[in-house]
């Protein structure tokens, strides 16, 4: 918002430079952005918080630097008139709409240029003249902050005034020259026939007010601010009225801004009031809530000694009403028009701003130690991530909100949401219900910006209907990181994924870890693993399915992705590692081919040999899966590798021999295997 040092000096007598009244009341709270010269005028850009629309105005400004500067106000008088008995034909739908409407006929008007001083005032902020009847409602505007708009009386049909919404296929010519659709959902004044203005953004060209006009209605009124701001996104349209509305106007500024405006439109363009009509003059917004604040409470907060009378003035001079709430305590009553105040601290800030920021004492303080009990979760926390980070993953932190087609693209559209009523934009509309959308995304991300190769991981919360859950989630692509030893790179698998996960669990101290194969919808059939330890659940893992991947624009590439439960894996990992002594005798390997039926999983065989290899078993490992002519149809082949050691002595092959066929033995007998 523009302000002109010039006019406010209608309002409030100063002589500050301009730079030191900018400093004045940007320690008030009210940012000056930058000072230009006009002239014979300074003119103040000010950032206004959207929580003073009362500061949207000339008189509002004045107020604040009253206060600050301790200086009178004096704001213009207007004479009371006599309105006749004659009422307008103003009619109104729907009063949660249109809260109060005040029309005021006038004739006959003289339009013409306006008067050098209105014409210098609106000049100065770089307002467009057009003639003295529009420019005082634009006038009366900048200094009450009440919109106000100017109807040629004669060319509304019917001589009538309906505030009502618009029906489904109007079209009005804005003042812009511009034709726009509306729909029901935009609040219109409307004569007999059609619409004649958007309410509360911008008037109509057929009843505009040129030099042929001699008959006028003037309307002040008060629109609900939501059903504003939502005609004016879905239109496109902005205007200095618009602007108000949508921050809310003050019920009682409607008839003060009407009164000054009808008072500067007979001083300056003649006639009289033939008519007028106040639609809902009773329903007046109520004050504020009333705050209790002591005089302890506000010194021990700003760190100052000011006095009862020191604050009741200030208060006062913001238009507060204050009484007496016992010894050393204000009983604060806000004006209407600051729906912001509601605790004692948003009076004690209002004090702080008048006596301004700079102004309060430096003083430190009062710390109190607070005894913060251990949260035992974050030092595992860092241990998981120090776990991957080892082995070369980078952390990602992404939001917890997403895109509704985020979830969509993932799949996961079936799944509860926590949904935002308000959000900031069509990237955050639902809580986040996995981390899957938001790894996926960072790994598309970066393939996009040519980085290929993706080793990622975060730690973070869900929010699956009204529960939360943290969660571990891993993902990879491209190539495996560079070997010396390898003659060519290879590219990532689901082994990769899986030797990173085995790291943790066995960092964690679990060491029965079981992966069953399971049908995913996130994973591409046949590659998806369920995780767990015993009968608890820890996640999944496996490739990701090529149609996702697609979906989120990523082509020629596998990724890979896990995902665990972080509160399980708390609740199973070992506390306290403790230490195995080696054996120092040596070890030896024995390799086992089989050809398992096409339904025996790789597990179940690991099972059996865990369970039977007793305890000269020290290690098994999967080497190879064949299928080809040397196995037999319904068949395929394994090769595992079988390591046994003793504690006590250093093995024959007649203990090799005896725990290996024993193995054997249990492999055929259980799961119906053939020895290659």
């Amino acid at each position: 918002m523009k302000i002109s040092i010039k006019w406010l000096k209608d309002y409030v007598s100063f002589q500050l430079p301009a730079e030191k009244l900018a400093h004045k009341l940007t320690m008030a709270g009210l940012e000056v952005e930058k000072i230009e010269d006009a002239g014979d005028d300074v003119i103040l850009e000010m950032e206004v918080t959207p929580n003073r629309p009362d500061c949207l105005n000339f008189q509002g400004i004045a107020r604040e630097l009253s206060a600050v500067l301790d200086k009178p106000l004096k704001l213009p008088k207007v004479k009371k008139l006599l309105y006749p008995k004659t009422r307008c034909d103003i009619e109104i739908a729907d009063q949660k709409d249109c809260g109060r409407y005040i029309g005021t006929v006038l004739e006959p008007v003289q339009v013409k240029a306006s008067p050098d001083w209105i014409g210098t005032r609106l000049s100065a902020l770089g307002g467009r003249l057009i003639n003295n009847v529009v420019d005082i409602t634009n006038f009366c505007l900048l200094e009450t902050g009440q919109p106000l708009h100017a109807f040629d009386y004669d060319k509304l049909i019917g001589g009538k005034i309906v505030v009502r919404r618009a029906k489904a296929g109007e079209k009005i010519v804005t003042l812009d020259g511009v034709e726009r659709a509306l729909d029901p959902s935009v609040l219109v004044i409307a004569d007999a026939q059609r619409p004649v203005a958007i309410a509360g953004i911008m008037g109509g060209l057929a009843t505009e007010v040129t030099n042929q006009t001699r008959k006028i209605l003037l309307e002040s009124a008060y629109f609900d601010p939501v059903l504003i701001r939502r005609a004016s996104r879905l239109l496109g349209l902005k205007s200095d009225s618009s602007y108000r509305f949508e921050r809310g106007v003050d019920f009682a500024t409607v008839e003060a801004g009407a009164a000054r405006a009808v008072s500067l439109i007979l001083t300056e363009a003649g006639g009289g009031v033939v008519a007028r009509r106040d639609v809902n003059p009773g329903r007046v917004r109520a004050q504020g809530k009333s705050v209790t604040v002591s005089l302890m409470e506000i010194n021990e907060l700003l760190g100052s000694e000011l006095t009862v009378a020191k604050c009741r003035t200030i208060l006062k001079k913001l238009n507060f009403r204050v009484s007496a709430g016992g010894p050393g305590v204000l009983k604060v009553v806000a004006p209407s028009v600051r729906a912001d105040i509601k605790d004692p601290v948003d009076v004690i800030e209002e004090i702080a701003r008048v006596v301004g920021y700079d102004n309060l004492p430096l003083t430190l303080p009062l710390v109190r130690a607070q005894n913060v009990p251990p949260q035992p979760e974050y030092p595992f926390a860092h241990k998981l991530r120090d776990i991957f980070i080892g082995q070369g993953y980078n952390e990602t932190v992404s939001y917890s909100l997403l895109s509704q087609g985020s979830l969509d693209k993932s799949g996961l559209s079936g799944l509860p949401v926590v949904r935002v009523k308000n959000p900031l934009s069509l990237d955050q509309e639902v809580m986040r219900p996995s981390l899957f959308p938001s790894l996926l995304g960072i790994v598309r991300s970066n393939i996009h910006r040519g980085q290929k190769d993706n080793k990622i991981f975060e730690i973070g919360k869900i929010y699956l209907g009204q529960a939360e859950y943290k969660m571990l989630a891993v993902m990879g692509s491209g190539t495996r990181d560079k070997d010396w030893r390898a003659l060519h790179n290879r590219a990532w698998d689901f082994y990769d994924l899986k030797g990173a996960l085995d790291q943790m669990f066995a960092r964690l101290g679990l060491t029965a870890v079981v992966y069953e194969a399971c049908e995913d919808p996130f994973f591409k059939k046949g590659t998806g693993a369920s995780i767990r330890a015993g009968k608890t659940a820890l996640g999944r893992v496996g490739e990701v399915d090529r149609g996702l991947l697609q979906q989120w624009d990523i082509k020629h590439r596998a990724v890979f992705y896990a995902q665990c439960d972080f509160e399980a894996l708390y609740k199973l990992a070992s506390k306290k590692p403790s230490f195995k002594k080696f054996s120092e005798f040596p070890g030896v390997t024995r390799d086992i081919s089989l050809a398992v039926k096409e339904d025996v999983s790789f597990q179940k065989v690991k099972e059996v040999i865990l369970k039977q290899g007793g305890a000269l078993l020290e290690d098994v490992a999967f080497l190879e899966e064949y299928r080809g002519e040397k196995i037999q149809p319904g068949y395929k082949g394994f090769i595992f590798s079988i390591v046994y050691r003793s504690s006590l002595k250093t093995l024959t092959e007649e203990d090799i021999s005896i725990a290996h066929g024993d193995i054997a033995q249990a492999l055929i007998d259980q799961l119906g295997v053939v020895m290659r």
